[in-house]
């Protein structure tokens, strides 16, 4: 071990800081096990990070060489402010700490031009200074993947096994809601037995048949038979049987499988009902702890997360490092020894042996052995100051477009979060992100977004002032291999879902790959307060 505590070999290294890596990183650690976790980026979260406003601005709305400029112009505009504030000391000095009759200067007009394009004005406080910028910008946490957390969901559960994950401040988000009409508001998802009753969405007959079904899934347990469907098994029958046997028709058994279980699309129809089942159960499950919605979602932004499993990886014996890029993975006999990076401090090269390697799959980017791409996902993260009909008095939500209702293969995801309760955002803004799996082969894949857009009063391209949409599109990778043949475990792409759902099966997946065996979340508790004890 040198100075920065970098060992020469570990038991587990962890590559990238999404939330899917910190998460595995955090449970290895409680485990006992000596882990190295680094990343090429600055920030944690990688893919998964929020950013503050002035790095997703530049990141989003600069070029790679006006970026380039940013530190010059950053000291040319320090200075000047160094400068003014030199000058009202000595005025105050000069008249016994009074500012009357001092003339102040606009120090944007003393700015020299900006290498690209300036954060709306309306974004931060009026008249900021550059040496304001900064504490303005950070009140803005705004997520590259926006997504909510089931309340009753694995994540969830992971966090409360967690003492150090505790304080996080979580609140309930608005509301979850399914489209039945692309011209009609949303409407709640019901989720009880008298929801179902008087719910729009359904007809009279449905509501009768969806509300045995809801009955049936409030009362089901695996260990006991009399809360069992007669003449069908979880493991045996389809979910498609499941729904026919309820007497249930093709939109309600839409709204509850993308709506309720969660699904981007049905190929899970003819697979067998327990999967589903389950899911269904764990979103009437998160309703119930609540009421309004089966989703919660940090005050302070999603970015508390992989940094807090971060630090429960630290506090268990974990090295971090930040601005440590992957140079190479080294191998012997066919399996990876370790790794090749830069070191923390020296930026000298040195190769660190292990066992176990995880990493997200943008660090194998060109390896056609290791990952493959499976789709792409076109996300526009949009800045807006106006209403969403429908939502009045809904400070956070879910909406979910059903394919059919726009003949596609998969649905379109909202996601909204308002400065009303959370500190996301400037006073009177909120975030909304509209997401979906392209489907097409044009030049123009946010055009698949256009039913969100015009859900959330953005349609035909239209933006209100001081509102701003910025498009992602992006790759989605799978690992090629399960890793326990040359012991790299790959992470999936982070989905089209406004929810962690599928982040905390990657989890438990490669977990079980590595150890084999699974992750029982309430084991780590009982080893947790053992440790503390």
């Amino acid at each position: 071990m040198d100075d920065s505590g970098l060992k020469d070999k570990y038991d587990v290294i962890v590559v990238g800081t999404g939330l899917t890596e910190c998460i595995l990183s955090g449970i290895f650690s409680v485990e006992g096990k000596a882990v190295l976790h680094i990343d090429r980026n600055w920030y944690y979260g990688g893919e998964s990070a929020s950013l503050d406003l002035d790095h997703f601005w530049k990141t989003h709305r600069w070029t790679p060489e006006q970026r380039a400029k940013d530190s010059e112009y950053q000291a040319a505009c320090q200075k000047i402010d160094s400068e003014e504030e030199a000058k009202i000391r000595a005025y105050k000095k000069a008249n016994n700490g009074s500012l009357t009759g001092y003339e102040a200067v606009d120090r944007w007009s003393l700015y020299p031009p900006s290498p690209g394009p300036r954060v709306p004005a309306a974004w931060v406080k009026p008249g900021a200074t550059m040496n304001e910028m900064p504490r303005e910008c950070n009140k803005w946490h705004i997520p590259l993947v926006p997504k909510f957390l089931m309340a009753d969901g694995e994540l969830t559960k992971f966090i409360r096994s967690i003492p150090a994950l505790h304080d996080i401040e979580f609140l309930q988000v608005g509301g979850s809601f399914v489209v039945r009409n692309l011209n009609d508001s949303p409407h709640k998802v019901p989720s009880t037995r008298m929801e179902a009753l008087s719910s729009p969405l359904v007809s009279k007959m449905q509501k009768i048949y969806l509300q045995n079904f809801l009955q049936f899934i409030a009362a089901y347990k695996d260990e006991d038979p009399n809360t069992h469907r007669k003449g069908l098994t979880l493991d045996k029958n389809t979910m498609r049987e499941f729904y026919n046997s309820f007497g249930l028709d093709a939109w309600t058994s839409e709204f509850i499988g993308h709506a309720m279980a969660l699904y981007v699309d049905d190929s899970y129809l003819d697979k067998p009902a327990r999967e589903p089942i389950q899911r269904i159960i764990l979103y009437v499950r998160s309703m119930a702890r609540f009421g309004k919605s089966p989703y919660i979602f940090p005050r302070y932004g999603l970015n508390e997360l992989p940094e807090r499993f971060s630090r429960v990886s630290a506090v268990y014996g974990g090295l971090h490092a930040l601005n440590t890029p992957l140079q190479e993975v080294v191998y012997e006999d066919g399996k990876m020894a370790g790794v090749q990076i830069l070191h923390p401090e020296t930026k000298e090269e040195v190769t660190i042996k292990t066992n176990t390697l995880i990493a997200d799959p943008t660090y194998f980017l060109g390896d056609s052995t290791k990952i493959r791409k499976v789709g792409k996902v076109v996300r526009a993260i949009c800045i807006i100051n106006h209403q969403i009909e429908g939502l009045s008095g809904v400070d956070s939500a879910q909406i979910i477009i059903p394919a059919s209702q726009m003949h596609r293969k998969n649905d379109v995801y909202i996601f909204m979060v308002s400065s009303t309760n959370f500190k996301v955002c400037q006073e009177g803004y909120s975030i909304v992100s509209v997401s979906t799996i392209v489907e097409g082969q044009g030049d123009f894949p946010e055009r698949e977004l256009e039913p969100g857009f015009a859900r959330i009063g953005l349609a035909g391209g239209y933006l209100g002032k001081n509102e701003e949409k910025f498009i992602q599109v992006v790759d989605l990778y799978e690992p090629i291999s399960d890793g326990r043949s040359d012991n790299v475990f790959i992470t999936r792409s982070y989905d089209a879902t406004t929810h962690f759902e599928t982040c905390t099966d990657d989890v438990k997946d490669i977990f079980k790959r590595i150890t084999g065996t699974e992750l029982v979340v309430e084991n780590l508790k009982i080893k947790q307060q053992v440790e503390e004890d």
